[in-house]
């Protein structure tokens, strides 16, 4: 499914995959990330591979870094919620094309890309009440002497 992936991204986006090839490599286990883009291959956590093909959007979503992230990226680290966001933007698109041709119901593949949109705002404000209104986390703008970035945009708790 993942070539069906790129050929979604480039539908949606206009732009032709530029990197050639793109394959996946399953990580050990300690992996401590779902997916991690680079231009040509995905490093993904084995669990990710799932018999009923529930977690093939963090596959779109590294997919989608090809174009947004790796094609055209943010200037520094202040900047990263652009990459990030616009990533998960094209990763929903790509998604409901891949729902629309497997079904030819175009109602039922936006419906599909509106649910995950509403996941996703559960799962920001999970974020957002988690650190605190006032967390430095929670602003739009990242300063970069705040700490490791790794820290600012993973799931650990500083």
């Amino acid at each position: 499914q993942l070539e069906d992936m790129i050929i979604a991204a480039e539908e949606v986006t206009g732009v032709p995959y530029v990197w050639g090839i793109y394959g996946a490599l399953v990580m050990p286990p300690a992996f401590p990330y779902g997916g991690m883009e680079n231009p040509c291959l995905t490093f993904a956590t084995p669990t990710l591979i799932a018999g009923d093909k529930s977690l093939t959007n963090v596959m779109a979503h590294e997919i989608a870094h090809s174009w947004t992230g790796n094609l055209v990226t943010n200037r520094n680290w202040r900047d990263f919620w652009l990459n990030e966001g616009h990533t998960v933007y094209l990763e929903r698109l790509i998604g409901e094309k891949l729902e629309m041709q497997a079904h030819g119901d175009a109602s039922k593949a936006e419906h599909s890309r509106h649910m995950h949109i509403q996941m996703g705002l559960a799962a920001l404000q999970k974020a957002i009440d988690g650190y605190g209104d006032n967390h430095p986390f929670n602003a739009l703008i990242y300063e970069d002497n705040m700490c490791d970035p790794d820290e600012a945009f993973s799931d650990r708790k500083s």
